[in-house]
């Protein structure tokens, strides 16, 4: 009998695709494109679309779980469409006619296209702090991330959660996951911090693939 679990596609067990020379990248299949944009002042930004007439985006499932920055704060700004996100529970709508919308660190919160969204959603996005210091969500991480749920997409698997904890660790954020949201932060990221330890280093996943990092 072959456990679900073992059918995840963690390291030691399938093939990954190489995507790291590639200069923009595909999110959930034809869902999002992720196009990283160059800045003057060094800073990664990244311009998202997404594709309204896809299933995963129409379901508002084509934006990241609930999680929290704990050394960021994140900033979008819509170019069109209607974005969707939920702030420390409370929910909102962006439009272009909205300015930056700010997601301070250390505060709950998940992003989409919203249902009222008539048109692709675009929109950028970017962290600051944003240096080369370890452990800060960069663009690696979301390439890694993409990555990653793009292999699994392709081979009909649910993504390990070992896997994407170990992702949001190692760029110093964590999950909230619904079992776990009535833990206050200081709490969840104590628990979130020992889970991705034993997913490294009993279960053998990397908190980075070659196949997946484009190396600046």
């Amino acid at each position: 009998m072959v456990w679900p679990w073992k059918q995840w596609p963690s390291p030691p067990r399938r093939q990954r695709s190489m995507t790291n020379p590639l200069s923009a990248f595909h999110h959930l299949g034809d869902a999002a494109l992720y196009e990283p944009l160059s800045m003057p002042n060094g800073r990664w930004v990244i311009r998202e679309t997404h594709y309204i007439k896809n299933p995963l985006v129409k379901a508002g499932l084509s934006g990241p779980p609930i999680h929290i920055h704990l050394q960021q704060d994140e900033f979008f700004k819509v170019e069109q469409g209607v974005l969707g996100a939920i702030k420390d529970g409370v929910e909102y709508t962006i439009t272009k006619d909205d300015g930056v919308f700010v997601i301070p660190k250390h505060v709950r919160h998940r992003f989409w296209c919203h249902k009222s969204s008539t048109e692709d959603l675009v929109f950028t996005v970017w962290l600051d702090p944003c240096t080369e210091t370890d452990h800060l969500f960069d663009l690696n991480i979301l390439r890694n991330l993409t990555g990653y749920m793009e292999d699994c997409l392709k081979a009909g698997l649910e993504p390990s959660p070992w896997q994407m904890l170990l992702f949001f660790e190692d760029s110093s954020s964590a999950l909230v996951p619904p079992v776990l949201s009535w833990m206050p932060n200081w709490l969840l990221t104590s628990v979130h911090h020992g889970l991705a330890l034993y997913a490294e280093n009993v279960l053998g996943y990397k908190r980075s693939y070659p196949e997946y990092v484009k190396e600046f």
